[in-house]
C-alpha cells in the first residue's frame, strides 16, 4: 500500500488496483473515499484496504478511520456485507445551484478572509456582529463547500444562522454551494431545504 501526502491534510492512497483519497480531520481521525475499486467492490479487498490504511495512518497519529460510501451504491452494499466494517453514521450532502438574481440579506454583513493557519484556499466567514456567526468555505468539485457553521451558543434559535447563511448564499451567488448535515439532524435538514438547498446524496461512514 502507498500513502502519498499531497498537502498537510490530504493524501492519495493506493492498494493493488484500488485508489482512494484520504483527508486528515484532526483529533486522530481520517476519512477515506475510494475513487476506483478496480471493478466491482469486493468485501475482502475493502476490508484489507481498511486494515492496511489504519496501520499506515497510525504513524500519523490517526486512531479512527472512516470509509465513505454513497447511499445506494455498490460500495455501500459491499461495506454492509463486511463483518469488520460497521456503519457509524450517515450525512446528507446538500447543494445549491448558482443564481445571479439572488437578493442581498439586509443587515447581515459578513467579512470574508483567507485562512491564516488553514489551507490558503480556505475562506473564513465572520458576521458583522462580532462573534455571533462563523463558517468556513473551501473548493469542492465545481463549487464551494460550506462547513464549520457555528452560531454563538447564547444566541442560537433566534434566526442568526438563517440570516448569515443567506448572506453567504448572496456573496457566492455565482457559485454552486455544498454542505453536509447529519441525517438525524432533522431541524438543520429542514432549514437548508427552506433556504433552497437540495439533497444530492446520502454519505455513509463505516469504521472498523
Amino acid at each position: 500500500m502507498k500513502l502519498v501526502f499531497t498537502s498537510e491534510d490530504e493524501a492519495e492512497l493506493s492498494y493493488r488496483h484500488m485508489l482512494a483519497g484520504c483527508f486528515l480531520l484532526g483529533n486522530g481521525e481520517a476519512e477515506i473515499k475510494i475513487t476506483d475499486c478496480g471493478g466491482k467492490p469486493k468485501v475482502r479487498k475493502l476490508e484489507a484496504l481498511a486494515l492496511k490504511a489504519q496501520k499506515k495512518l497510525a504513524k500519523e497519529d490517526v486512531h479512527r478511520v472512516y470509509m465513505l460510501a454513497e447511499g445506494g451504491s455498490e460500495l455501500e452494499k459491499a461495506m454492509r456485507e463486511s463483518r469488520i466494517l460497521k456503519l457509524s453514521r450517515s450525512e446528507y450532502m446538500f447543494s445549491l445551484a448558482p443564481d445571479r438574481d439572488r437578493k442581498e440579506e439586509a443587515g447581515a454583513e459578513i467579512l470574508l478572509t483567507n485562512g491564516v493557519e488553514e489551507e490558503e484556499e480556505t475562506i473564513i466567514v465572520e458576521s458583522g456582529e462580532k462573534g455571533v456567526f462563523t463558517a468556513k468555505l473551501r473548493p469542492l468539485n465545481d463549487g464551494m463547500y460550506i462547513y464549520g457553521v457555528e452560531v454563538r451558543e447564547d444566541m442560537r434559535h433566534e434566526g442568526y444562522g438563517t440570516k448569515y447563511m443567506k448572506s453567504i448564499m448572496y456573496a457566492f451567488r455565482d457559485t454552486k454551494l455544498y454542505l453536509q448535515v447529519g441525517s438525524p439532524n432533522v431541524i438543520a435538514c429542514r432549514l437548508y431545504g427552506k433556504l433552497g438547498f437540495e439533497t444530492e446524496t446520502e454519505i455513509l461512514y463505516f469504521t472498523l
